[in-house]
């Protein structure tokens, strides 16, 4: 890295330092006494992002060092509105940063060292469909949907791991921009979104369709394709509006929430309520009602941000969000290798309509789907595997500015 950039990106990261920092002691007063620990918490965030910033600049000179940068950025705003809604939330989320930021270290080692095993896009394809099934075979059912696999107190989502391997299948399968055997690549994506829908996770199987579709377009540049892909969506939509009778719920909700306040439409109405109390500028750290909120450290931790940073401060973090959705974008046009380019536009894919998805249910643009916000929301498995994409896309990056083809 060339010394004028190490010194921008130093910058950035003592200022977002600052920035967590200021709000530690804004917190540390909140309950009218003085508390050291959310003092305690940002000097251990950033001594993980310090550090990680540090070790990964040292030993993977030619690495994208926004990706880690922008990332902590936005779980440093998760950890101030976690500790604002529920402390212990923020302590394991602290927890989940530290384990993601080494696994975004051994992730861009993985990558950079890549070494191409023919293992084959049916390998990868069986590994995805494995990880979806495991939930339905020894999983537990949380908010409606069966994607969670329980080990005493540990939780784990397959489907964020899937999310990964499903990027490599679809980058294996179309590296020579070209489907080789129709029916049985629209078969095999057709069993994936079966073991989602067989979950009703229908979020889920909804973010890996249109995955699948951008990543076959970029790939083979087909009309015909997407235009039918995007027919398929709307008939899909509507059968699982006749035959899911929550999605009908959500539809409903998405549509007049003020039919049914109490019920149906609750969350989207106190989600509008929050978002409009927060109006420009925001309530102000602390001063907000996020616990009138449902699912306020999940699905909707977007609202209980609106409310408190306002119109302002929800844009600046849409804005962190695009930085890191163009990086990655970036990073898939900078490599000539076919299967590492889709690779990291299927990852990139990924994030953008995960984030687009969230932040459109919760302002009411889009039917509420309940996927999380990648690094704001809580939860170890999207923390960790969105680390994980991330550090694949290093990884990716490094092997770029290497000058890598498919040679």
């Amino acid at each position: 890295m060339k010394p004028h950039a190490d010194i921008i990106y130093k910058e950035n990261m003592a200022i977002i330092a600052l920035i967590g920092i200021i709000a530690s002691l804004v917190l540390s007063f909140y309950n009218g006494t003085f508390s050291p620990i959310p003092v305690y918490g940002e000097m251990i965030f950033i001594a993980i992002m310090v550090s990680g910033y540090i070790f990964t600049n040292l030993l993977f000179p030619q690495q994208d060092p926004a990706l880690i940068l922008l990332s902590s950025f936005i779980v440093q705003l998760s950890l101030i509105m976690l500790y604002r809604i529920n402390p212990y939330s923020a302590e394991r989320q602290l927890i989940w940063y530290g384990l993601g930021v080494a696994l975004f270290f051994i992730s861009t080692l993985a990558s950079k060292a890549w070494v191409e095993v023919k293992v084959g896009d049916l390998f990868l394809f069986v590994i995805t469909a494995l990880l979806l099934l495991s939930p339905l075979v020894f999983g537990v059912e949380r908010w409606g949907s069966k994607s969670w696999i329980v080990y005493k107190k540990i939780s784990f989502q397959p489907s964020e791991l899937a999310k990964i391997t499903f990027s490599l299948f679809l980058a294996d399968s179309l590296k020579d921009r070209k489907i080789k055997n129709p029916l049985q690549f629209f078969g095999q994506i057709l069993v994936i979104l079966l073991l989602l829908a067989a979950a009703r996770d229908l979020g889920g199987a909804m973010i890996f369709y249109f995955t699948a579709l951008a990543v076959i377009f970029a790939a083979t540049s087909r009309l015909d394709i997407a235009a039918a892909g995007m027919l398929m969506a709307c008939i899909a939509g509507l059968v699982g509006y006749k035959q899911f009778n929550h999605v009908k719920v959500r539809i409903k909700a998405w549509l007049n929430p003020w039919e049914d306040v109490p019920g149906k439409g609750y969350q989207i109405v106190q989600s509008l309520f929050a978002i409009a109390e927060g109006g420009f500028f925001g309530t102000g750290l602390g001063l907000g009602h996020p616990d009138y909120i449902p699912a306020v450290t999940t699905d909707f931790i977007f609202s209980a941000f609106f409310e408190e940073f306002g119109f302002l401060g929800a844009s600046a973090l849409i804005v962190v969000y695009l930085l890191l959705i163009y990086r990655g974008i970036r990073i898939a046009l900078s490599i000539n290798n076919g299967f590492l380019s889709l690779a990291a536009l299927g990852i990139t894919t990924f994030f953008g309509i995960q984030i687009f998805t969230i932040i459109g249910g919760v302002i009411k643009l889009i039917p509420m789907t309940g996927v999380t916000l990648p690094f704001m929301s809580y939860g170890g498995s999207s923390m960790v595997m969105s680390f994980v994409s991330i550090g694949i896309l290093n990884g990716i990056k490094i092997r770029a500015s290497s000058g890598e083809s498919n040679g």
